[in-house]
């Protein structure tokens, strides 16, 4: 028995000519049946006298009885339940664990039955009790003293709706969530849940802690997940299922940085792909300061991929390389902003810097690197005022179109720069936002 064990019975009228056969007596059976810390009775105000009359019998178990506030309400589930649940908010803001309360729906009006059933579902009860029929006579009522005391588990329907629930967290991208409602080995809410669907859960969880290492840019974590082979039995779960190709898609992008630049450079293209990705689930999220931040990002890199084309590091230009040494001199002649010396001797360039050196190499994106820039929520002068970056408070506002509009602009950058393949990098990069997907297929669907 747990350190806390409450019963909660209703308290209905019986058979008035039979109180105590029909009443009474049931109740002190369903009360003998197990230890109890306290028994909670529930009456009506109609049915307030029987609890007193079964408390004055049964005086060697703490009782204390919580009628119905007003007379009527016995006959309103609405108002029932709003009673039943506020007694279970009281015990469960005093630390008694949902296992330790089990709750006795049989007497009372069946509005008062389902009140109480509701609320102990609501409160993540395991388990109810209800008193049953034994023996009948001619009549077909229960001979006093048959009665059988049972119990039945509300942890398979409860177990459902958490996987109902899990499922829409997952279709949204909320995989913490997933994992915060789902038990793991070492709650003790596990032991409770049929096994087969325990199995489902164990089956879920690998894939939101996948999903969400994934989600954060950590693909290192994402690696470490042991991802199952299949499901326990075909369900819509299996969507969740990460196919060899997206493994190998994290796994890629969790490998070291490359050394030499032509590596970096198709390595990058695989990383702004999942970055815009990313930035495009965040505005999904209205988190938008966060999308701008990203976005901004993306424009970065592409610049540097196309450095990286040119066997130029961004933050290790060579000053004696011809255009490096003429663009320098520029900036110096027109009282610009120079390239920045590292320790080691070496130039840096700031992206609009590098979208300028990559204009004097002839590059065919310089100018959109550099119109984009100087436009929108990624150019200096709003970017910078954010709270993410110098300034106090976000820039980002409420309404998602202008960011929406950017990041058309980025993906279309993107595919320039990647040419065919970049539409298939940004295919497995936005695998991950599975309500897109759902949106994608319904289009399709319909055409």
């Amino acid at each position: 028995m747990t350190s806390h064990s409450i019963l909660i019975c209703t308290v209905g009228t019986g058979n008035i000519d039979q109180l105590r056969d029909s009443l009474i007596e049931p109740l002190k059976k369903s009360i003998r049946k197990g230890e109890w810390t306290q028994v909670i009775l529930l009456p009506s105000q109609l049915t307030a006298e029987n609890a007193a009359l079964l408390q004055s019998e049964v005086q060697d178990v703490p009782m204390v009885a919580r009628p119905l506030p007003r007379a009527g309400m016995e006959d309103d589930a609405d108002a029932c339940f709003a009673h039943f649940d506020s007694v279970l908010d009281e015990l469960r803001s005093t630390g008694v664990n949902p296992g330790a309360i089990l709750v006795d729906f049989t007497r009372g009006t069946k509005a008062m039955s389902a009140a109480l059933v509701l609320a102990a579902v609501r409160h993540d009860l395991p388990q109810l009790r209800y008193i049953s029929g034994g023996r009948r006579d001619e009549r077909g009522m229960v001979v006093a003293g048959t009665e059988i005391v049972a119990e039945v588990r509300t942890t398979i329907a409860t177990a459902r709706k958490r996987l109902d629930d899990a499922f829409r967290f997952f279709r949204h991208g909320n995989f913490a969530a997933v994992l915060e409602i789902l038990p793991d080995s070492t709650n003790p809410f596990v032991a409770l849940w049929p096994q087969d669907l325990l199995d489902m859960a164990a089956f879920i969880r690998p894939l939101a802690m996948f999903a969400a290492a994934w989600d954060r840019l950590d693909y290192k974590g994402a690696l470490r997940v042991d991802l199952p082979a299949k499901g326990p039995r075909p369900s819509p779960w299996d969507s969740f299922l990460p196919s060899e190709s997206i493994k190998t898609w994290v796994a890629t992008l969790a490998q070291p940085f490359p050394d030499l630049n032509k590596d970096r450079a198709m390595r990058l293209r695989l990383l702004i792909a999942d970055l815009l990705a990313n930035g495009e689930r965040r505005i999904r999220d209205q988190q938008f300061e966060d999308a701008i931040i990203r976005a901004y990002r993306v424009l970065e890199l592409v610049g540097q991929i196309r450095l990286f084309d040119n066997d130029l590091d961004s933050a290790s230009l060579p000053p004696e390389h011809p255009v490096i040494e003429k663009f320098q001199k520029e900036l110096e002649k027109s009282k610009g902003t120079l390239l920045s010396v590292s320790r080691t001797g070496k130039f840096m360039a700031a992206r609009e810097q590098v979208a300028r050196i990559l204009k004097r190499l002839n590059d065919p994106l310089a100018k959109r690197l550099l119109d984009l820039g100087n436009q929108g929520m990624v150019r200096a002068s709003v970017r910078n005022l954010s709270v993410w970056i110098h300034g106090f408070e976000a820039v980002s506002g409420s309404d998602p179109e202008p960011l929406r509009e950017l990041y058309k602009q980025l993906e279309d950058l993107i595919e320039r720069d990647g040419g065919s393949e970049a539409q298939q990098r940004l295919d497995l990069a936005r695998w991950l936002d599975f309500n897109r997907n759902l949106v994608t297929e319904s289009r399709h669907s319909n055409t």
